[in-house]
């Protein structure tokens, strides 16, 4: 039986959205973690940062921003990288091969 042609797949290069999340999620996690013990030994806060208290939720807010910046450098320069190997593909294509 014949089967139909396919495009060859792309390789996946570098880090996908996946690993972006949980590279944000631990970033996250870290952030908050050191300003909420910050918080707590200079007696800003009792517990873990919450919500409900306005040191807490600026912990949380400057931890989600800390985050945001990372993965979205990571997505740039995912993207930067690929752009400059299309274009060496293109330009030089007998010294690069994929």
């Amino acid at each position: 039986m014949h089967k139909p042609y396919r495009a060859p797949r792309e390789p996946s290069n570098g880090m996908g959205w996946i690993s972006r999340r949980v590279v944000g999620a631990i970033v996250f996690a870290i952030v908050s973690s050191i300003l909420g013990a910050y918080a707590v030994a200079k007696g800003y806060i009792s517990g873990e940062p919450t919500l409900s208290t306005a040191c807490g939720a600026a912990i949380l807010g400057f931890s989600f921003i800390v985050s945001l910046a990372v993965t979205t450098h990571m997505k740039h320069k995912a993207q930067w990288k690929k752009a400059w190997e299309d274009y060496y593909a293109y330009w030089y294509p007998q010294y690069y091969r994929r």
